[in-house]
């Protein structure tokens, strides 16, 4: 279950005025998607990061790709008609997962929805070349004992990543604060912060970052 899937998109870089409720886990988000089940984009959409999706599979549109905290985002369903067909998409919110199941069923059956737990997803080591994440991290940096919360998923995510794997997190969160998180206790990423442009004059800035697994870890570009 992907605690937290997503972060206030009306309050941007104010971790701690995260809306009520987001920090309540798997009961609000089911029951916010029972009462609106309508597809909502968290941050960025995929015309925004198809470079930085491209850069994180290194061109293939075949690498095995897990979308954490996946809600119910149209970003696996526009990276699915792009030509990326193994993506698996997990989330805590059963009554989302059951929502986009059905909603891609037909046309898009290649599309993997399972619900989990994004830091114990239980899923196999090296298993997965690219991970992306939406705003779970900054979602986790809103909660209680968030250090040690974040470490755990980003333990995680090192895990079920291949050699050289590339874990792609955009966020709302200032990399000052963002890579001493990637730097934390037995993570072995190579950090890259990539900016993403603001698409209307004042809107919210977004960061990209892409992390290489196994290599030793840089400061950001």
């Amino acid at each position: 279950m992907a605690i937290d899937t997503q972060t206030n998109g009306a309050e941007p870089n104010k971790e701690v005025e995260a809306a009520p409720g987001y920090g309540d886990g798997r009961g609000y988000w089911n029951k916010r998607y029972r009462s609106d089940p309508s597809p909502f984009e968290w941050l960025e959409s995929f015309a925004e990061l198809e470079s930085l999706i491209k850069e994180a599979t290194s061109g293939r549109l075949d690498a095995s790709i897990l979308h954490m905290g996946c809600g119910n985002s149209l970003l696996p369903e526009a990276m699915y008609d792009h030509g990326y067909k193994d993506i698996t998409n997990i989330d805590n919110a059963e009554v989302c997962v059951q929502q986009m199941a059905a909603r891609n069923k037909d046309m898009r059956p290649e599309l993997k929805w399972l619900e989990m737990d994004a830091t114990s997803t239980g899923l196999s080591e090296s298993s997965f070349d690219t991970v992306i994440d939406k705003s779970v991290l900054d979602t986790f940096a809103c909660g209680d004992n968030a250090s040690e919360v974040i470490n755990k998923y980003l333990l995680e995510v090192q895990r079920i990543l291949r050699p050289r794997g590339t874990f792609l997190c955009v966020s709302y969160g200032v990399p000052n604060t963002r890579t001493e998180y990637f730097k934390g206790k037995g993570l072995n990423f190579a950090i890259k912060q990539v900016p993403i442009p603001v698409k209307i004059p004042g809107g919210s800035v977004h960061y990209a970052y892409l992390l290489r697994k196994g290599v030793t870890a840089r400061p950001c570009a």
